[in-house]
């Protein structure tokens, strides 16, 4: 039997591209929507706001196709 079926697939590994990157002492991502988000003070930071930019993307509240962006914050630390 040289046909696979369907349940015999293994599954694909996602990678992942580094989305977090540093410009001077600055901190941004970049989303699969193709945004540049940022500018963030500490890496940490971008984290932060890239778990919530995943939340709302995920929350169908906001169109992918969306040109809206996030407003960068100050953490309190």
């Amino acid at each position: 039997m040289t046909e696979q079926r369907k349940n015999d697939c293994k599954p694909q590994t996602r990678f992942r591209s580094v989305r977090f990157f540093q410009e001077g002492d600055k901190w941004y991502f970049n989303t699969r929507e193709g945004t540049l988000e940022g500018p963030f003070g500490e890496l940490a930071d971008a984290e932060i706001r890239l778990k919530e930019y995943v939340k709302i993307m995920n929350s169908g509240f906001m169109p992918s196709d969306s040109e809206l962006k996030l407003k960068p914050v100050e953490i309190e630390k």
